[in-house]
């Protein structure tokens, strides 16, 4: 069974805090969404709602959690943020994204370094914002895999699909482990590689890199 740094009972408490944080920091004090997001990533409150900690889940409200963030990653004094908040596109993004964080288990900079940022789930607000949370994370989970997908280097793309090691692939191709490595994680650029090196490693692998 799935296990989750919290209860489901405390999330619509997540969601409605997360949601009226974001409309505070964004709407009334003026920060640009994504700036905003990556101050709640660095202010250390992502990680301690991801931990299910009750004083930033529920404890705390929207307001006093933006004023917390600009204290904590602008290092600025306590910021007195008016408690009120709007039913915004910005709400519903931090609405969702508390519900997606919860659900896929994945850390918020998780979330937002596998492509689904900030602002991106604020343009997904016309087309989902009446459609059900789980649509929400389907779109949520396609967007990542096909973020992920794209991070991944053609050749270890390729040996993993033949079911080949580095080191078997190193082997067989007669190519060298270290070579190898730096193609799979872009230090080198495997386009740049020698046609010998290059021929080798598609002859083992049954692929033409050009082609993926």
């Amino acid at each position: 069974m799935e296990t989750r740094a919290y209860n489901e009972a405390y999330l619509p408490y997540a969601m409605e805090n997360l949601a009226a944080m974001m409309d505070c920091g964004i709407n009334q004090c003026g920060f640009p969404p994504q700036l905003f997001h990556r101050m709640f990533l660095t202010s250390g409150i992502a990680g301690q709602m991801e931990k299910g900690n009750p004083r930033y889940v529920a404890g705390l409200s929207g307001a006093e959690l933006a004023s917390r963030v600009i204290e904590l990653a602008a290092g600025k004094s306590p910021v007195e943020i008016d408690g009120t908040f709007t039913i915004s596109p910005e709400y519903w993004a931090g609405w969702v994204l508390a519900y997606y964080q919860w659900k896929s288990g994945r850390s918020f900079r998780a979330i937002n370094d596998n492509g689904l940022h900030l602002e991106k789930i604020i343009a997904l607000y016309h087309p989902l914002h009446e459609a059900d949370l789980d649509k929400f994370a389907a779109v949520a989970d396609r967007i990542i895999a096909e973020t992920v997908n794209k991070s991944v280097s053609p050749l270890k793309k390729a040996r993993e699909q033949s079911g080949l090691t580095q080191k078997e692939l190193s082997r067989i191709s007669g190519t060298s482990l270290r070579m190898i490595r730096a193609y799979e994680q872009k230090s080198q650029d495997i386009a740049k590689a020698n046609f010998g090196t290059v021929s080798r490693l598609e002859s083992v692998l049954h692929v033409d890199f050009s082609q993926i």
